[in-house]
């Protein structure tokens, strides 16, 4: 029996269910009690859980050899159980841990995760390094494939671009300045840029040849440099980066460091 939260299991009797009950009864259990965790990936043979799912803090969970779910608890903390596993979620929250609990978050989680095309990014982000075109290697690599918001941290601009299959010259335009003479060599995913924004730069303009990409930029603050990946994702979610917090999940499900 593999847990990966390290946490004491409850009283035997809350674990005597078979995989396939118990998963039913957890679907039942949404919306009946308040919903303090939501499921943010399942693989394997995970049955009813879905990612977006929301469930009761006393819910107990069986899962099969080989089934993996990763969840957010309504006080901010990630953990992941692996099967085979028969036991409750997590320890029951304190009152006070509770009262300091983010629903909000947790109900743009779901939002978010129920979406089309969520699951999928999410599981390709797992499985990082698989298939000839990776994902992009961690949450702090910029996509550059399209327009939008963009969580960055200090240091080197990490761009990254899903097709590598020529040269293509780039240029930086923010209110501090422009960059030109940058270019995506043939082949390589990733262009890291020294000194690319200032941290009064909110908008960062981006052309690739002959395409135009515009970029809303939140800077990560100091407060985070040492934050734990519920506190980058709910952040991530608030700043409306939600393709870098589905990387996120995706590579804490898959037990892959962050950069």
């Amino acid at each position: 029996m593999k847990r990966l939260s390290g946490r004491r299991p409850r009283h035997a009797a809350r674990t005597a269910f078979r995989a396939t009950v118990a998963l039913v009864a957890l679907s039942l259990t949404v919306g009946m009690a308040r919903a303090d965790f939501v499921v943010l990936a399942a693989s394997g043979a995970s049955g009813a859980l879905q990612p977006g799912a929301r469930l009761a803090d006393d819910a107990t969970l069986t899962l099969p050899d080989g089934a993996k779910v990763t969840l957010m608890s309504r006080d901010g903390r990630m953990l992941t159980l692996e099967g085979a596993y028969s036991g409750p979620l997590d320890q029951p929250l304190e009152a006070a841990a509770a009262a300091k609990g983010n629903d909000g978050a947790l109900q743009k989680l779901s939002r978010l995760l129920q979406g089309g095309g969520a699951r999928s990014t999410v599981l390709g982000a797992a499985r990082a390094g698989a298939g000839d075109i990776p994902p992009p290697p961690g949450i702090w690599h910029i996509s550059v494939d399209s327009s939008g918001p963009r969580c960055v941290q200090p240091g080197a601009l990490q761009l990254w671009r899903r097709d590598a299959g020529q040269d293509s010259p780039v240029t930086l335009r923010s209110a501090s300045g422009r960059r030109d003479g940058l270019a995506f060599a043939k082949d390589r995913h990733v262009l890291a840029v020294e000194n690319a924004v200032s941290e009064d730069d909110d908008r960062l303009l981006v052309s690739l040849g002959d395409e135009l990409r515009d970029l809303a930029l939140a800077h990560r603050p100091d407060t985070l440099a040492d934050a734990s990946p519920g506190e980058l994702l709910v952040w991530m979610l608030d700043s409306d980066c939600k393709r870098q917090a589905l990387t996120l999940i995706g590579r804490v499900h898959a037990g892959q460091p962050l950069d």
